[in-house]
C-alpha cells in the first residue's frame, strides 16, 4: 500500500480524507507531538523514520481574520512550514501535494471564471502567504502539485466542522434570523466530500498549479438565495437572506475559478459539479428540507 503522510489530519479536510481512504492507503496522520511542522528537527526526524511516498500538506491557519491579526504566525505556518515540508518531501523523493487557496485571486479585477494563467496580486495576509508558499514550494520541489481550493462546506456531524456556507444558512432558517451575503463577491463553494473523493487522483498529476473546486458565476448573495430556495421554497428568501452591497468597496472580489485545467490534466477523472449542482446533490444526500 502506498504510504501517504497527511498533515492537518485532524482538521476539516484531513479527517474526512482519513476516514474515506484508510482502507486503500497506509495513511500517516501524526499528532503535533509526533510531527511539528514548524520545527526543522521534528520534520527531519519524522521523514527519516517513515519515508512517505506522498505528502498531502493540508495543515494551515485558514482563518483569514486571524491571519490579519497575527501575520507572523500566519507566515510561519502558512508559508515557512509549507516550504519546510516540501523540502523534506523532495529529499526523500516523495510526491508533494500542497493545499493552497482560491484567495490568491482576491486582488484580481477580471470578471468570469479565472484560470491558473492569470497574474495574481492578493490583498490579504492569508492570501499573500499562500501565494508565497506556492512559489517557494515549486522552487524546492519541482514535481509538486499545488491545489487552489475553494470555500468548502459540510453538514454538522461527528467529524470536525467549522462555520460554513450551508451551516450558516441552515441555522438562519431554523432560527429565522437574517444572515447577510455580499453582492460584490463571486466565488465557488464546494462540498468537501467531492474534494476528498478527488484528492488521490491529484497524486498522479503533472507538476504545477491547479484550481481545485467548484465553478460558480453567481455572486455569493445569489448563491445563498438559490440554496435557500432549494431548502425552503415556501419561505420568502428576503426574509432571511440579506444582500450586503457595502462589503469590498474598493472593487468587486472575484475569486471564481475555472477547473478546466485539472479536468483536462486528469483526463476527466477530476471533474467537480458546479456550485449549484453540488448543493442540490448535497441536499439530496442529506435529505434535509424545511
Amino acid at each position: 500500500m502506498q504510504t501517504i503522510l497527511v498533515t492537518g489530519a485532524s482538521g476539516f479536510v484531513g479527517s474526512r480524507f482519513l476516514k474515506r481512504w484508510a482502507a486503500e492507503y497506509n495513511i500517516l496522520a501524526p499528532s503535533h507531538a509526533e510531527l511539528d511542522i514548524t520545527d526543522d528537527a521534528s520534520v527531519e526526524r519524522y521523514f527519516q523514520m517513515h519515508s512517505p511516498s506522498v505528502v498531502l500538506h493540508l495543515a494551515a491557519i485558514s482563518n483569514t481574520g486571524y491571519c490579519e491579526q497575527n501575520p507572523d504566525e500566519s507566515y510561519e505556518v502558512n508559508t515557512v512550514a509549507a516550504l519546510r515540508m516540501a523540502r523534506a518531501a523532495a529529499a526523500c523523493y516523495a510526491k508533494f501535494v500542497f493545499f493552497s487557496s482560491d484567495q490568491v485571486y482576491n486582488g484580481n479585477l477580471e470578471y468570469g471564471l479565472l484560470n491558473e494563467e492569470v497574474a495574481v496580486a492578493p490583498e490579504t495576509v492569508y492570501a499573500k502567504h499562500k501565494l508565497l508558499a506556492e512559489q517557494l514550494v515549486a522552487q524546492v520541489h519541482p514535481d509538486a502539485v499545488i491545489l487552489r481550493a475553494t470555500w468548502m462546506y459540510d453538514n454538522a456531524s461527528e467529524m470536525p466542522v467549522h462555520p460554513n456556507f450551508v451551516l450558516n444558512i441552515n441555522k438562519a432558517i431554523e432560527e429565522r434570523l437574517p444572515v447577510t451575503f455580499s453582492v460584490r463577491e463571486f466565488r465557488g463553494i464546494t462540498w468537501v466530500r467531492e474534494v476528498v473523493e478527488f484528492l488521490p487522483a491529484t497524486f498522479n498529476l503533472m507538476p504545477g498549479v491547479y484550481n481545485f473546486g467548484a465553478e460558480n458565476r453567481l455572486n455569493t448573495y445569489e448563491t445563498a438565495c438559490c440554496y435557500f430556495e432549494m431548502l425552503a421554497p415556501q419561505v420568502k428568501c428576503d426574509a432571511v437572506i440579506i444582500a450586503d452591497a457595502d462589503r469590498y468597496p474598493e472593487h468587486e472580489r472575484n475569486i471564481s475559478i475555472s477547473n478546466r485545467k485539472i479536468s483536462d490534466a486528469s483526463n476527466g477523472a477530476i471533474f467537480f459539479n458546479d456550485t449549484l449542482d453540488g448543493l442540490r446533490i448535497f441536499i439530496e444526500n442529506n435529505r434535509r428540507s424545511y
